[in-house]
């Protein structure tokens, strides 16, 4: 009974035409990865105005890329300034509730039916980029600790609102917000999950790979060795390690054709139309699944390379070069029956009627970086999907910025009030 009237207390206290409204006033301030500082001065005001206390650090980023388990990134930086919203004290429970501010680039802007700034909304949908990744998540953070706040409920422990910098490349921001000691009993990430709760996520691993041939002119072609052509033995053995790390699918994870997936998304070859190309250089990622190391997969991984390699006799004086690079995301699983994810699914349970799905998540997010480095159990749960996230004329619909908040303000009320 002391949970229900709390949540009603913190309900009655949530404004949530006024978490819509930052929401937009976040995806009007462009912070794509590398840029952040302008929007986590917003986070920042809003915190306070909101009536928590607010840490507001610039993390020393010399620092963090020297550490053995820096998770990696891909955008060169200066500075990673990370905000903290803090409500309660050090007690019997404590809750962190994870956004991230960075957003991918718009791409071309052309492409978009208004700015990737306008944060308009059309047809019930908040459009922009960042709406759905994951800027009305942490409007929703910012606005469930102002309604804890205001309800002037009582609370055995602390909340802790984080606003992140670089999870878009590696996770930066969660992992300094660890190296500097927040740890709770449990956290939320509130990225897009359809509202799902996501207690298993896979890793992916950023690789280049580098694959020799020989020089010659187009017309005598046949004098020399098309790197592209190597690259295809490769590649084809590629596809068999993605079978093979896919064969024993995550039942969390059985909906999806491919859990684990292998994908190349750039590939440079050659230096002119007529000639054969002596280099290519391709990037990708490599899923890592639910319980296996990434040590594991890069293994796998160059294991597959290396047999290849030994097939062809042009490639076994020439073995391709493979490099890890960028963002490094381990997989991770937790146990959704602890207290504070049971809390989650009861409030979802109350707010719609039906309780929430269990999925697995085939992406990597900062989810890992909690649990692993901050030692604290967490999940996926938030508003929007993420087939619409860095797409163009990205959207959320505005109900579920609604609901999610209600559902997110409820189960912090519940699970900390004392």
């Amino acid at each position: 009974m002391i949970g229900e009237r709390a949540e009603t207390r913190a309900l009655q206290a949530l404004d949530t035409a006024a978490c819509v409204r930052l929401a937009q006033d976040l995806i009007r301030v462009p912070s794509v990865t590398g840029n952040e500082r302008a929007a986590q001065d917003l986070v920042a005001l809003a915190l306070e105005e909101a009536g928590l206390e607010v840490d507001r650090f610039e993390a020393d980023v010399p620092l963090l890329k020297g550490h053995p388990r820096f998770p990696g990134m891909e955008v060169e930086r200066t500075e990673a300034i990370l905000v903290a919203g803090l409500l309660g004290v050090k007690g019997e429970r404590s809750l962190i509730l994870n956004g991230h501010v960075d957003v991918v680039p718009p791409g071309d802007r052309q492409a978009w039916h208004a700015s990737p700034w306008s944060a308009h909304i059309h047809a019930g949908r908040l459009y922009g980029r960042g709406a759905c990744d994951m800027k009305a998540g942490l409007a929703i953070a910012i606005s469930a600790g102002a309604a804890l706040k205001k309800s002037g409920l009582p609370l055995r422990g602390r909340l802790v609102v984080q606003s992140v910098v670089g999870e878009e490349d590696g996770g930066i921001g969660s992992f300094a917000m660890a190296q500097r000691g927040y740890r709770a009993d449990a956290a939320f990430v509130l990225e897009p999950t359809r509202l799902r709760i996501i207690p298993a996520q896979a890793g992916a691993l950023s690789f280049r790979l580098r694959v020799s041939g020989r020089s010659a002119h187009a017309s005598v072609r046949y004098e020399g060795i098309s790197a592209i052509d190597k690259y295809q033995v490769v590649e084809a053995r590629l596809r068999q390690l993605e079978r093979s790390l896919n064969q024993q699918a995550h039942p969390l994870f059985s909906h999806y054709p491919i859990a684990y997936a292998l994908s190349v998304g750039r590939v440079r070859a050659g230096s002119w139309s007529s000639t054969v190309p002596d280099e290519l250089e391709c990037e990708g990622r490599v899923g890592v699944p639910v319980g296996m190391a990434s040590s594991e997969v890069r293994r796998m991984f160059a294991a597959a390379v290396a047999d290849a390699a030994q097939r062809d006799a042009w490639l076994a004086e020439h073995v391709p070069q493979i490099e890890w690079y960028g963002g490094q995301f381990d997989a991770v699983e937790v146990d959704p029956e602890l207290p504070a994810f049971q809390v989650l699914r009861a409030a979802h349970t109350d707010e719609f009627g039906i309780a929430p799905e269990l999925e697995g998540a085939p992406y990597g997010s900062d989810m890992r970086l909690l649990v692993h480095e901050a030692e604290t159990p967490a999940i996926l749960y938030g508003p929007g999907d993420i087939r619409q996230a860095h797409a163009t004329d990205e959207w959320i619909a505005v109900d579920e910025i609604v609901q999610a908040a209600r559902v997110v303000t409820a189960a912090a009320a519940r699970y900390l009030a004392a």
